[in-house]
């Protein structure tokens, strides 16, 4: 996940070869998703590279608070982004954008982390602290508010936050006691599973929704009123400079690296 803001292009390209190189060479698993979730404001430079990259989606959490309000009331929570250089074209560069519901915590009252103050959840009805019952209720309403901004009956449903899982053993028990009590409980209406981002997108095509077209930057991002998080765009500069200055030095010996590969007596001599 790398900022939008401040880098150039090609230093967010490189970010993310080495990450997929880093992945295909150890898993051997090509990413599908992307995932930003915490960058403060989204370009359309970025959901550009990622429609190339070859992802079939990508998801954050942060928007301004209008846009955010506005998508909620028309459900357009979801939709594809066209950066503006495919707009006119036969054939648009586009993917599927996804903004996540309330950022990238779990429901209120659920946060089952050690470093957490919520409780865990307790099906047994002999324990003193059964709570399942409470629980279950606050999370039906949760879900019930959630799918009124969305358009299909899918819905994903993230748990964690900054830091969490320091005992996933821990929190993992919770959401099983979770998951097996609203199946048992809330059965005519919601069907829980593990899942996964991809696993969403593609329960999301079954629908065959025609979903809504963007096509600019989501700049700058404000969530309170007058209160844009526009400063990092320009504070730091000697660190900037650093960076710019490392990036240019970077590149430029790729390059150079690169047109002698091509050279064929210089490769053919480093091989002899």
């Amino acid at each position: 996940m790398h900022d939008e803001a401040c880098p150039i292009f090609d230093d967010m390209i490189e970010n993310h070869y080495i990450g997929h190189k880093f992945i295909l060479d150890n898993f051997g698993v090509k990413p599908r998703i992307g995932w930003q979730v915490d960058p403060f404001g989204h370009s359309n430079t970025n959901a550009r590279f990622f429609a190339e990259m070859g992802f079939d989606a990508w998801f954050f959490a942060r928007l301004d608070m209008q846009d955010k309000n506005k998508r909620l009331d028309d459900k357009t929570m979801e939709f594809v982004w066209r950066p503006n250089e495919s707009k006119d074209t036969e054939d648009p560069l586009q993917i599927f954008t996804h903004v996540l519901y309330n950022g990238y915590s779990n429901p209120p009252g659920m946060d089952f982390d050690i470093v957490a103050g919520d409780p865990l959840w307790v099906n047994d009805r002999s324990s003193l602290g059964f709570n399942a019952d409470v629980k279950s209720q606050q999370l039906d309403q949760f879900l019930s508010e959630k799918a009124e901004h969305y358009v299909t009956d899918d819905m994903i449903v993230l748990f964690g936050q900054d830091f969490r899982f320091m005992d996933a053993e821990y929190y993992y028990q919770s959401m099983d006691a979770m998951i097996e009590y609203m199946n048992l409980n809330y059965a005519n209406k919601y069907n829980f599973i593990y899942s996964t981002p991809s696993n969403y997108i593609d329960a999301l095509v079954k629908h065959n929704v025609t979903w809504t077209t963007k096509y600019d930057d989501m700049f700058p991002y404000s969530d309170v009123p007058d209160g844009f998080w526009s400063g990092y765009s320009t504070s730091r500069p000697n660190l900037k400079q650093q960076v710019r200055s490392l990036s240019s030095n970077f590149h430029a010996s790729a390059q150079i690296y690169s047109l002698s590969a091509l050279d064929q007596e210089m490769t053919k001599q480093s091989f002899d």
